[in-house]
């Protein structure tokens, strides 16, 4: 069965994570994605992560289901294949730094001149315009920017104030994720209107927009008379114990009765000061320091596997912190069919996780392994009308 996204075409012009990783979560809900790269190297983003034989596992999951074709945009024959292509297109992915499509003769206006029907997404860092447009933005740069590290420095409760980045390129993938999002949305109201549209994202909004809801909880309400609470992602503890580390996380009274029951100590949610959700709240420094002496003087004695016996028998929720390297191996994430293993022509036999959504009349699918550098090259130029030129463009290096 085909995928909810079959039938449509994307040309991504993109680079490095956010827009690629748009791309192929749409190629994983069966989009026909045309990836178009530089010559030479190609994508920057096949020269980071873990290698074998000089192809990056990173880059296959970023770009697995795509078909490359390798191209010169700087020059006028490179510009006219992506014209050509985006002709026939129902999207363009693009993430250069803000103005350099439109010199090119490849922005919005362009493309949707011929074309418009045309979605076009246009990914950067702080955004198209504005006093820092123009930077150069990572995820780390826009993880502190957007307030990101800040939420994530209250872990340390010796220095509350000190700022933790997210070990992972959360602002990328975040990004992303609402990118494929915006496109699916853009193209349902195209069904209606029969018009496409611009739709410009940046990795500042896309932080502060998806952490405001929770991060910020604290920030919400304006002017006097606030009783300030933590925000409730602060209410999740992490425990040492005796062979490794947990985590428990409590919201209702009979949850916390429940954690210290499991724990033999009872009368700690007994204690008027913790007896309801409103009373720890008032008094979370004084819960902090029972549950960093008390429970974790007993959470010490007991091993993983007992306490998550306990706390299942209390209906508390616990989780084992697992590591990345034995997450195939559990139970649960092999009886979701999480992963699958497949033997990729240069970088040998490698694991990937399957697209989250289940859909039950048109299922995704992980893509086939992410093309080399140029390998469509050929078959796309004679998609877009320019068969007769192929050796031509490759012997003057327009393409490779």
């Amino acid at each position: 069965m085909a995928g909810p996204l079959d039938g449509f075409r994307v040309i991504d012009l993109s680079a490095v994570v956010s827009g690629p990783l748009t791309g192929a979560l749409l190629a994983d809900q069966g989009a026909d994605v045309i990836k178009v790269e530089r010559t030479g190297d190609g994508d920057i983003q096949r020269h980071v992560g873990s290698r074998r034989n000089g192809y990056s596992g990173f880059f296959h999951v970023l770009n697995r289901g795509k078909r490359s074709i390798a191209a010169d945009l700087g020059t006028p024959e490179g510009v006219d294949i992506v014209r050509r292509l985006a002709r026939d297109a129902d999207v363009v992915i693009q993430n250069f730094r803000p103005g350099v499509v439109d010199r090119l003769g490849i922005g919005y206006a362009d493309l949707s001149a011929d074309n418009p029907g045309l979605v076009y997404l246009s990914i950067s860092g702080f955004g198209q315009t504005g006093p820092r447009a123009r930077e150069r933005a990572y995820d780390p740069i826009i993880q502190c920017y957007g307030g990101i590290a800040d939420v994530q420095g209250r872990i340390h409760p010796e220095h509350p104030d000190r700022p933790e980045q997210v070990n992972m390129l959360l602002l990328d993938k975040l990004t992303a994720a609402t990118g494929c999002q915006a496109i699916t949305a853009a193209l349902l109201a195209r069904s209606k209107s029969g018009r496409g549209q611009l739709i410009e994202l940046s990795m500042l909004d896309t932080a502060i927009a998806f952490g405001w809801s929770d991060t910020a909880s604290d920030r919400i309400l304006l002017g006097d008379g606030v009783d300030q609470r933590p925000p409730v992602g602060a209410s999740g503890t992490v425990q040492q114990y005796a062979d490794g580390w947990g985590a428990t996380m409590t919201l209702t009274q009979d949850e916390f009765a429940g954690l210290c029951r499991a724990y033999g100590l009872a009368h700690i949610a007994e204690d008027p000061r913790f007896a309801t959700l409103d009373a720890r709240m008032q008094h979370r420094d004084a819960l902090r320091e029972v549950m960093a002496t008390e429970v974790a003087a007993v959470a010490a004695t007991l091993p993983v596997e007992d306490i998550g016996r306990r706390m299942a028998a209390e209906q508390v929720p616990f989780a084992r912190v697992r590591r990345l390297a034995e997450l195939h191996e559990d139970p649960q994430v092999q009886h979701n069919r999480l992963f699958r293993e497949i033997d990729h022509p240069v970088a040998g036999r490698l694991r990937d996780a399957r697209p989250a959504p289940l859909f039950s009349a048109t299922p995704a699918e992980a893509g086939a392994p992410a093309p080399t550098v140029g390998q469509h090259t050929r078959e796309i130029l004679t998609l877009a009308g320019l068969g007769d030129r192929i050796e031509d463009y490759f012997n003057r290096g327009i393409v490779s």
